[in-house]
């Protein structure tokens, strides 16, 4: 820890991590970089205060789960605060802050209460979501014995039984609809089946004139579309007047090949408005064309390529030739960029890299390692590097010591 506890207890106190529901949480490996050193009590103070000032965010998160860590550890005073902190808040039909830490640390005991206070509000409002078993103890202890031990209880505890029947409700339906032993690829295959067989073209483009309608309806069109689907959503994107509208339809084309070089989607590409430009250049990508890797090499040169433009990009991934690796580590060094800025740009340029998986684009890999805060999109460009046998040593060594679990046994390191 020496010359760098400043740098561990801030990051104790504000989350690093880029994506915590991607990449999962850092709090135990935080942990362990001071537990037991020296330098441990200069952290109990601060980490504990900043836990009872802390709202329903990422930070707080980790500082919970900090707190929990060190209070199994015997620091009375952390799982006291701990305790203050949870107890203290108003149970309602919402995410109680640091269930799952707060079982962690005082096992079934703190499960019964959590249920019996929960069940409270089921009892006011039948309808209201609360946490479930699963939620609070996270696999540990096992579930068949805290169901078993919440059933026992319930027998004498009102509050209880209502949190215990509206599990057994909730588990009775789970089962009915049960498919964990569903592959992926079976899952995929079997929403999309289940959608094209609901006359598709018309339902989406009705769901593209929805402000709510997200963009993983398109997405999934798009994989299982046939080519008189996607001419006709083609047909239609030449008359929509809405920019929006046209916005939607071409996600269509991130998962679908488009059936030819359509010209107005080349003109859409051109368009004043940066999503709409994005998302037709991204139906564009999936071309293999001169046309479409001329105006990949026009943007990148051009000196208004920024981070807002990162799809631009995604030209080269069926269009790569050697030597655009020069122009592409320019048009990437020429940017000052941090957090999400760094984040678009590192995730086009490792899907670049993963796409045409050529090692001319190792420069490319190492910006991507070196830039995106993201420890998945490091994670890949490092699985390239490895890949062509071009990684640098200092990056092999820095990574047996990275925050990412995967990325630390990727370069073999001992957890």
């Amino acid at each position: 820890m020496d010359g760098v506890e400043d740098l561990v207890l801030a990051a104790c106190l504000e989350d690093q991590c880029f994506d915590r529901q991607c990449e999962g949480s850092r709090a135990e490996w935080m942990y362990g970089l001071f537990k037991g050193t020296p330098a441990y009590p200069r952290f109990v103070g601060p980490i504990l205060a900043a836990l009872a000032d802390n709202a329903d965010d990422r930070d707080g998160d980790q500082l919970r789960e900090l707190a929990s860590l060190m209070g199994r550890n015997g620091d009375l005073q952390a799982a006291s605060a701990l305790r203050n902190f949870v107890w203290a808040q108003t149970f309602s039909a919402a995410t109680v802050l640091g269930a799952t830490d707060i079982c962690a640390l005082d096992g079934i005991p703190a499960v019964l209460e959590m249920a019996r206070r929960l069940g409270r509000v089921v009892q006011q409002d039948p309808d209201a979501w609360v946490d479930t078993v699963d939620r609070l103890i996270d696999h540990t202890p096992p579930f068949d014995t805290v169901f078993a031990e919440l059933k026992r209880v319930a027998a004498g505890d009102e509050a209880v039984a209502a949190y215990v029947a509206r599990e057994e409700a909730r588990i009775a339906s789970d089962t009915a609809h049960d498919r964990s032993h569903e592959s992926q690829a079976a899952r995929d295959k079997r929403r999309g089946e289940e959608l094209m067989n609901q006359n598709p073209c018309d339902a989406i483009l009705a769901a593209a004139t929805r402000k709510s309608a997200g963009r993983g309806l398109f997405l999934l069109f798009g994989r299982w579309a046939g080519e008189e689907d996607l001419i006709r959503i083609l047909d239609h994107l030449r008359v929509e007047p809405d920019p929006k509208v046209s916005e939607k339809l071409l996600w269509i084309f991130r998962r679908a090949t488009l059936p030819y070089l359509d010209e107005h989607v080349w003109e859409l590409a051109s368009h004043s408005a940066s999503d709409v430009r994005n998302a037709a250049v991204m139906a564009l990508s999936n071309l293999s064309d001169p046309r479409v890797y001329a105006l990949g090499r026009e943007r990148l040169a051009d000196p208004r390529f920024s981070s807002e433009f990162s799809e631009e990009l995604a030209q080269f991934k069926n269009n790569f030739q050697p030597g655009d690796e020069t122009l592409i580590l320019a048009a990437l060094e020429r940017q000052s960029v941090d957090g999400d800025e760094a984040h678009a740009l590192g995730s086009s340029a490792v899907d670049l890299c993963t796409s045409a998986r050529s090692p001319a684009l190792a420069g490319v890999a190492q910006w991507v390692y070196r830039t995106n805060p993201c420890s998945i999109c490091r994670r890949q460009a490092v699985e390239m590097l490895m890949e062509w046998d071009r990684l640098p040593a200092h990056i092999a060594a820095e990574c047996r010591y990275d925050a990412s679990e995967d990325l630390r046994a990727l370069v073999g390191a001992t957890p």
